[in-house]
């Protein structure tokens, strides 16, 4: 019989030569973004601001002194009563605790921004995407019809809306849903703020579409949604973050204005109705407006500057 074929010996690399090993995977778009971010301090302290009031927005029931409602200052003869031990930043007119109404109007202040800007998002990328992409007249008509929006008046739209609807719906089904009318409010804003994310997104499509990238996607037969869902929207996200979180302090501000005018949601906590219940004590409890005027005034910056920071991290080239 032959003899068993003996293994051959392990072959061991010689010491100085290094093993060849994978190269590492190049980071992402968002992680080079992540970044440069981390690089600009006004971005930086803007999400600390716009953490810091989602977190208060997400405690405020646990952390808060008193219930939003409770009216027991008044009762007891303690309404407009200047910053105690019991009320840290005093009462209002009504006998409210300020500073319970202004933890929980950090809550509304999110719905409200992030609401109106998911609704204008949507509509925004759907238009400028198609826009974008089938070009020809669709981009011509699309992109007239998002002009239009751009010119309307918008508060004006919005306070005669808010209020022929407040009219309507007295005596029907409507009059019993919560906070209708600040419902109303976001649905607006979101249907009159889209115009500026879908040029954007037009803008985003139009360059994309040609992309390498897109063209070698199109020769392996990938379908037209595809191409659309897998390989231009991530790519073009970037650029719509930017207008999202800078939408968001904005929407803040209007539903501010609406509601100083008188048109808001009277059963809404929110800092607008603060300063409408308010501000006609300004001379005699400064603290009730004043408290949620900090607030409003920290929300919409730290939005601003967050969105100053996603621009320095997602357009490096803008810097220059």
């Amino acid at each position: 019989m032959d003899a068993p074929i003996a293994p051959a010996p392990a072959v061991v690399p010689e010491a100085g030569l290094a093993r060849t090993e994978r190269p590492p995977r190049p980071p992402g778009i968002w992680r080079q973004s992540w970044y440069r971010f981390r690089r600009n301090r006004a971005g930086m302290l803007g999400l600390c601001l716009v953490g810091f009031v989602v977190l208060v927005a997400a405690l405020c029931p646990f952390i808060a002194p008193f219930d939003p409602n409770d009216q027991s200052a008044m009762l007891r003869g303690a309404a407009r009563q200047g910053p105690t031990l019991t009320h840290l930043l005093g009462t209002d007119r009504n006998g409210y605790d300020v500073l319970s109404r202004v933890l929980y109007g950090a809550s509304t202040a999110l719905m409200v921004g992030i609401g109106a800007m998911m609704i204008a998002s949507v509509i925004g990328v759907v238009i400028g995407g198609i826009a974008g992409y089938a070009g020809g007249l669709t981009d011509e008509f699309l992109m007239r019809f998002a002009e239009f929006f751009m010119v309307v008046p918008v508060f004006i739209v919005i306070l005669a809306v808010v209020r022929l609807f407040g009219i309507v719906v007295v005596g029907t089904w409507l009059e019993s849903v919560p906070n209708l009318s600040l419902m109303t409010i976001i649905v607006l804003l979101g249907l009159f703020e889209w115009a500026p994310i879908a040029r954007m997104a037009r803008a985003e499509f139009m360059r994309l579409k040609h992309a390498e990238f897109v063209e070698a996607a199109t020769c392996i037969g990938s379908t037209r949604r595809e191409i659309l869902l897998r390989h231009i929207l991530p790519n073009a996200l970037p650029s719509l973050v930017v207008l999202v979180a800078l939408g968001i302090g904005g929407a803040i501000l209007a539903e501010t204005m609406v509601s100083f005018l008188g048109f808001g949601d009277p059963k809404a906590v929110s800092w607008g109705q603060l300063l409408y219940f308010n501000y006609e004590a300004l001379k005699v409890a400064p603290w009730a407006s004043l408290a949620p005027g900090a607030a409003i005034f920290i929300t919409v910056l730290g939005f601003n500057l967050l969105a100053d920071g996603l621009t320095d991290a997602f357009n490096p080239r803008l810097r220059q």
